[in-house]
């Protein structure tokens, strides 16, 4: 069953909606100058636009990649994985075979000579001059090779974007910019974060564009990136607060049921939520679903009796059915969310085991915003619950600022009306 309210939407709003959905992942903008300011720093950039662009004398290392490439992604293009993790694994290891520290764009693939990376960082941090050129394969035929230069504590980085077509490496674009933050951290991350002028973004915002890199140097236990992908990937830390605050099967807290049917829907049927909001983004929909399609998706991966579940919920007795009103508009979330990263595993004596994990916040220049606790309980199969979570205490944790909680009921009806 499903209902609609409308309410009208300010013009203001839904362009503001426009734009922060269609701001990359990969960028933000600078705080914003005055107008004379901007006609400055305009002046000011007008010669380093030349650095901006494509030149003919940067290194010519990918087009001596173009041919160990190819193989590879013509291959994938036929068998349509040109995205998975398995391509960028294989292509990782080729370029490692070249000699060059490589990784995927996600860190889900150990780095490949990635002792010259570590030796790279060590004389950095030490103030000496050292240099650096490594790979970052895209999910999408992409290659972005970053040329590190180190002198005096400082970073100057320059990144080179290329896409693989008619079957080679094609220059796109590339840019020199001083980092102004890097750091190789304990987690055995490199990090670092500068800004740089580009003439089609600054047309679109009126700043510069702000570029911030994570790369995990170290290598991380295979057994450890298979629990993530299987246990906490799935779900991570968007749209829900199931790894972000503390609950257990005795007490469930704060935790959020909607968004995690949202979340474990998919991992329960294979597809995503079909309810979904309006297309127009004035009008709040509101649907009622059956009591045990909704209790099932949640009780597949955490033990919680009935009563509990329908008591942090809107649930209808009589119709045996639950409220449900999709994210709209005011409850959307910044793209900018951690990622998660199993760092380790232990074993407890009721058979249930539990996983450390950190989350690697790139846009916050840390490869550990925080860490929490995740006990798993193994069932048949490959079945599985979640059994609890819980925050490590830190004076150094970040707080979830990306994290929008729902409407409560007073604020949808004042943006929707009333039921």
């Amino acid at each position: 069953m499903y209902h609609k309210k409308r309410y009208q939407l300010p013009l203001a709003m839904m362009l503001t909606f426009l734009i922060i959905t269609g701001c990359s992942a990969y960028s933000r903008s600078a705080p914003q100058e005055s107008s004379p300011a901007r006609e400055i720093r305009a002046a000011e950039n007008k010669q380093n636009r030349q650095n901006q662009h494509p030149q003919n004398n940067l290194s010519p290392i990918p087009s001596i990649l173009s041919e160990s490439y190819r193989g590879i992604f013509e291959e994938a293009v036929r068998t349509d994985t040109t995205d998975t993790l398995e391509t960028a694994a294989r292509l990782v290891e080729r370029i490692g075979e070249s000699g060059y520290p490589a990784v995927d764009c996600q860190n889900q693939v150990n780095m490949v000579n990635g002792d010259r990376a570590v030796d790279f960082c060590r004389q950095a941090k030490a103030g000496k001059q050292a240099e650096l050129t490594i790979f970052s394969v895209e999910y999408s035929g992409g290659l972005t090779q970053y040329d590190l230069q180190a002198d005096a504590g400082e970073l100057s980085v320059t990144r080179s974007y290329y896409h693989f077509e008619d079957g080679e490496l094609k220059q796109k674009n590339t840019c020199t910019y001083p980092a102004d933050f890097w750091e190789y951290t304990e987690e055995g991350y490199l990090l670092f974060c500068g800004s740089y002028f580009s003439q089609e973004y600054y047309i679109y915002a009126v700043n510069d564009v702000t570029a911030c890199t994570a790369l995990r140097v170290e290598p991380l236990d295979e057994e450890y990136r298979q629990m993530n992908r299987k246990y906490i990937l799935p779900v991570g830390y968007g749209l829900n607060n199931l790894f972000l605050t503390d609950w257990n099967e005795q007490d469930i807290g704060q935790l959020d049921v909607y968004d995690l049917f949202d979340k474990l829907y998919l991992l329960v049927w294979g597809e995503a939520v079909p309810y979904r909001m309006d297309e127009n983004l004035g009008v709040g929909a509101v649907y009622r679903i059956p009591g045990e399609e909704f209790e099932q998706v949640i009780r597949t991966y955490l033990h919680i009796d009935r009563e509990t579940l329908r008591s942090k919920a809107v649930y209808f007795p009589e119709e045996g059915v639950y409220e449900y009103k999709p994210r709209g508009l005011h409850e959307a979330e910044s793209a900018d969310v951690p990622y998660p990263e199993v760092t380790g595993c232990r074993k407890n004596s009721d058979g249930t085991f539990t996983l450390t994990v950190n989350a690697v916040y790139m846009r916050n220049n840390t490869s550990k915003a925080f860490s929490h606790e995740v006990v798993i309980r193994p069932l048949e199969g490959e079945r599985f619950q979640y059994v609890s979570n819980r925050v490590i205490p830190s004076q150094d944790n970040f707080d979830p600022v990306w994290r929008r909680e729902r409407l409560t009921k007073e604020q949808w009806e004042e943006f929707y009306g009333e039921n």
